[in-house]
């Protein structure tokens, strides 16, 4: 990936994660947020629960919250990890792309945090 498109993408990602903090663009970013929690997030981990529940390890939901959330810390830490080691060996162009992703990463639980109180904001 080159610099410029690099610079581009970053760009339009913060405007991104800045427009969903506004009242309209933020409260529909946040309902899709919503529904993809619902379907891509929910549903695996009631599944994964109900098999550990019937294995006789039963775990609340505040622990698979926090399971989740040191999973998601991990994809960081990891995306960290081979910017330096591409950096370290002067890969740059492949140092941008996992940057990229790193920045995805941080961006994504932002979005929803704005998207989720604009939405709840805005609703009636």
């Amino acid at each position: 990936m080159g610099q410029r498109a690099f610079i581009t993408l970053i760009i339009l990602l913060a405007v991104l994660v800045a427009l969903s903090a506004t009242p309209f663009p933020g409260a529909m970013i946040g309902f899709l947020f919503g529904i993809a929690i619902a379907f891509f997030v929910a549903g695996p981990v009631m599944l994964i629960g109900k098999v550990l529940e019937n294995n006789g390890m039963a775990i609340s939901g505040q622990t698979a919250l926090w399971m989740l959330g040191g999973f998601y810390a991990l994809f960081v830490l990891f995306a960290v990890l081979q910017i330096w080691r591409r950096l370290q060996s002067g890969e740059a162009d492949q140092a941008r792309s996992v940057g990229l992703r790193l920045a995805l990463l941080v961006a994504l639980p932002s979005m929803a945090w704005l998207s989720l109180n604009a939405m709840q904001d805005a609703w009636p």
